[in-house]
């Protein structure tokens, strides 16, 4: 029988079904720094406690923040984002998209599987919070 593929999803032709023999594991994403002013957002914290540490970047004055979230922790970036401009007006956001390749592991079961791995793309999105009260007025030209 023909391999059926979906055209509106070619990506899914490509999953493989490893229900019984496999243990399904996600890698974490990889983080692009380890810097004081990033803060990578998830699902699972909760949003009072970025906003904590966004509030203690806020008090020692950092020119720039930036947060990073992928998928499903998307509206919690952009939430955050947005209440630190509102209770520091001096901060402005610019943003960004951007695709991330993530791997799953399949770790075997029974004796007779492979350890199998699978990369798949996760949307992402990189907010950039900026003091606008640090930025110098442009000299005149002479």
């Amino acid at each position: 029988m023909a391999e059926r593929k979906n055209k509106a999803f070619p990506h899914k032709s490509n999953r493989k079904n490893f229900s019984g023999s496999h243990i399904h594991r996600k890698r974490p994403a990889s983080k692009f720094s380890n810097d004081e002013n990033v803060i990578y957002v998830n699902s699972k914290t909760h949003i009072k406690a970025f906003l904590q540490r966004c509030n203690k970047l806020v008090e020692k004055n950092q020119e720039e923040i930036i947060i990073y979230c992928l998928g499903a922790s998307i509206p919690k970036g952009i939430l955050l984002a947005l209440q630190v401009c509102e209770r520091h007006a001096s901060y402005k956001l610019h943003t960004n998209t951007l695709t991330t390749v993530v791997v799953d592991d399949f770790e075997p079961i029974v004796d007779d599987a492979d350890y199998e791995m699978q990369t798949r793309n996760k949307s992402g999105l990189q907010i950039k919070l900026y003091n606008t009260d640090t930025l110098k007025p442009e000299e005149e030209i002479k």
